[in-house]
């Protein structure tokens, strides 16, 4: 009985090791791609765990709304830290339908207990400067929260190019952005806590965490 040829011991063994390493990457990749799939088209779904919120066609990057700090300097998506985000444009005095929004989104937020972290929340005032006096209520009530400036004409031109046009503030409309920078779902005033709830919580599951 002779030795097995060198070259095809070698050739066995780079197949065997990119059949694993293929493998590997499947195993990876595919129940993601299986989640993405399954929450952009619902199919093998049942209807009572479809998304609850309304898909942005197409997703906008958050950066187009020219988003800015109070001290004026340009946002930018930390790469380090990997969050969903809530915006919430909301007119400058933050009238009726804005409190009902941060306080919606804020339950949402506290009853997401240990996994809380993962998801944050942005106001976006527009139509003039809140008072100090608003800054310092947002601070007290809803700590943590970012305040931005966004450019209204920028945010206005980027929804307008998507199905959900219009001004979100008039609307009362917020938004869902994923975690690399994608504004990806709109919510309205129909919308309640526990479907904003279960979407996140639903995300949070199929997405990556640091």
């Amino acid at each position: 009985m002779t030795d097995q040829d060198p070259n095809e011991r070698q050739r066995r063994f780079k197949r065997r090791g990119q059949i694993t390493a293929i493998g590997l990457m499947t195993v990876v990749a595919l129940p993601m791609l299986i989640a993405y799939v399954l929450f952009q088209t619902g199919v093998g779904i049942p209807d009572g765990q479809v998304n609850q919120g309304e898909l942005l066609d197409p997703p906008q990057r958050f950066t187009q709304w020219q988003p800015e700090t109070l001290a004026g300097e340009a946002w930018t998506l930390d790469p380090e830290q990997k969050r969903w985000r809530y915006v919430i444009p909301v007119d400058a005095e933050c009238g009726e339908r804005c409190q009902t929004n941060l306080y919606l989104t804020r339950q949402v937020h506290v009853r997401l207990a240990d996994k809380a972290y993962r998801v944050k929340r942005i106001i976006l005032p527009v139509g003039g400067e809140p008072s100090d006096a608003l800054l310092e209520q947002w601070r007290e009530e809803h700590p943590g929260t970012e305040v931005l400036r966004p450019d209204m004409a920028a945010m206005m031109a980027s929804l307008a190019d998507t199905n959900l046009p219009g001004n979100p503030v008039s609307e009362g409309r917020y938004f869902l952005m994923d975690q690399e920078g994608f504004v990806m779902m709109g919510y309205g005033p129909d919308h309640t806590g526990n479907q904003l709830l279960k979407d996140i919580k639903r995300l949070l599951r199929y997405s990556y965490e640091d």
